[in-house]
């Protein structure tokens, strides 16, 4: 593992592998819950998963939670696989792993591997509020009215 992967043992999670998900499974137990937090960036509804693109403007923030990683090099790899990101082709993957800042509850700031797209999508509905638990509770309810 390159010693840029080194740099922080924290993955910011916003979408299935939160707490709520089945995914979120695999991070309950083998991972610490540090909390929750915001990172710059848009995020997407793209039918069964949302996905984000960064973000520089004001206000524009996704919703999610902080983990520690226990296992950083075996973690991360299985997280790559997972979210179909290729290290060595990352122009063919389905997102990119980057560091971004993550802004606690608490204030604290803390340096964290995430997963983008690697472009904005072209045909995906915005999820404004920025928060994906909330809009899969909202869409449920809305279903389950109709």
């Amino acid at each position: 593992m390159a010693r840029r992967d080194l740099e922080t043992d924290k993955l910011f999670v916003y979408g299935t592998l939160r707490r709520g998900f089945d995914p979120h499974e695999y991070l309950r137990s083998s991972a610490r819950f540090l909390g929750k937090g915001r990172i710059a960036g848009r995020l997407y509804d793209l039918g069964e998963f949302p996905g984000a693109i960064p973000s520089a403007l004001p206000g524009e923030e996704i919703k999610g939670e902080l983990y520690e990683l226990s296992d950083l090099g075996r973690q991360l790899k299985a997280l790559d696989a997972y979210e179909e990101f290729d290290p060595i082709h990352p122009d063919k993957s389905l997102f990119v792993r980057q560091r971004v800042d993550v802004r606690l509850e608490n204030g604290e700031s803390l340096k964290a591997w995430t997963y983008f797209l690697p472009q904005e999508p072209a045909k995906a509905r915005r999820i404004r509020s920025g928060d994906y638990l909330d809009f899969e509770a909202h869409a449920k309810k809305t279903a389950n009215l109709g």
